[in-house]
């Protein structure tokens, strides 16, 4: 069966998706500190990204946003054009591996490298989201006594924990899986289905630069702020997606406080209603009022419901793969 036309762009996309969804379910990600951690692309990234960052001087916050964009072009700029590289010598190659699974036989070395070239794929693809890892690495916490739970929370979650109560840790928990849905599932996966790898490896580039260099800190404030706004407008339509899939089955609507100092996403919000419980970040804002704080039960929930969005997400995403396919949308291959 000769491999052409929307079959042969629908494979090519939807083949690399499918083998990285089976090892994100059966590997996950590898272990902290690991060899395999070490040459993720992800933290090859962030490596990059810090050691750019610790080279510009705190002085002058105009000189420091500056420096941002242009560690933002180039940390980004590296990541794209080394996936565009990757698909020009690779891309040919690819086709040839996938041209096996129709039954499409074309030689012993164009099979053999092209399997290399599927096999690089679904590495690469499969670093740059996560749906088993995002609920196993969320759940660890739950079980422990308060003070070893505090400080397994403070790893999962961007605020202080000292003083939270066992409630506010699990609100916590629930708020990092609900916005990680999006960082991690959601958005990956939309823009992989419009953009090939060069638009995952651009939007994964953007919110590891974000999560790393987007705080609110003197030392990061100004050099990561604009990371954080490309992060912001790159997220936008996974948020939205994101809240929409997260927030079926809740009777009651989730209401941001008046008196909020920083609104949460739309996958926040969704995962309130959803699972009809009060989220609250101390200071910021308050969700839900009069639903009651979650239990460790509401957590497992919230993971479960992670993982329903993912799947949901991921046949979405092939959707829009055939979509494209069949109109001919191809420039990543």
């Amino acid at each position: 069966m000769p491999l052409s036309g929307p079959l042969l762009y629908f494979l090519a996309a939807g083949l690399p998706l499918a083998f990285a969804i089976l090892l994100d379910l059966l590997v996950g990600d590898p272990p902290e500190n690991s060899w395999g951690e070490r040459v993720y692309p992800p933290v090859l990234v962030g490596r990059l990204a810090l050691a750019l960052s610790n080279r510009v001087p705190r002085e002058d916050p105009r000189k420091e946003r500056r420096a941002g964009v242009l560690l933002w072009a180039v940390v980004a700029g590296v990541a794209l054009v080394i996936s565009l590289l990757f698909l020009v010598v690779a891309g040919p190659l690819l086709l040839d591996g996938v041209a096996i699974f129709v039954f499409s036989y074309r030689g012993f070395w164009s099979v053999t490298l092209g399997l290399l070239a599927l096999g690089v794929t679904v590495f690469w693809v499969k670093s740059l989201f996560t749906i088993s890892g995002l609920s196993r690495y969320c759940l660890r916490p739950l079980g422990k006594g308060i003070e070893e739970k505090r400080q397994w929370t403070a790893r999962v979650v961007n605020r202080p924990t000292a003083g939270l109560s066992d409630e506010l840790l699990n609100s916590a928990l629930i708020e990092s899986l609900a916005e990680n849905t999006t960082d991690s599932v959601v958005s990956p996966l939309l823009y992989y289905a419009f953009f090939g790898l060069p638009g995952l490896v651009i939007y994964r580039s953007s919110n590891t630069l974000d999560a790393l260099l987007g705080h609110r800190e003197r030392k990061w404030r100004y050099v990561g702020a604009f990371s954080a706004a490309v992060d912001r407008i790159l997220n936008v339509p996974g948020d939205a997606i994101s809240g929409l899939l997260l927030g079926s089955g809740g009777e009651k609507r989730a209401v941001v406080s008046p008196g909020a100092t920083d609104l949460p996403p739309r996958s926040i919000v969704a995962a309130s209603r959803a699972l009809r419980v009060r989220l609250e970040r101390s200071g910021s804002y308050v969700i839900g009022e009069g639903w009651p704080l979650p239990t460790e039960d509401d957590v497992r929930r919230a993971a479960g419901k992670v993982k329903k969005t993912g799947l949901l997400a991921l046949a979405l995403a092939y959707m829009i793969l055939g979509v494209l396919a069949v109109v001919g949308w191809t420039f990543f291959l």
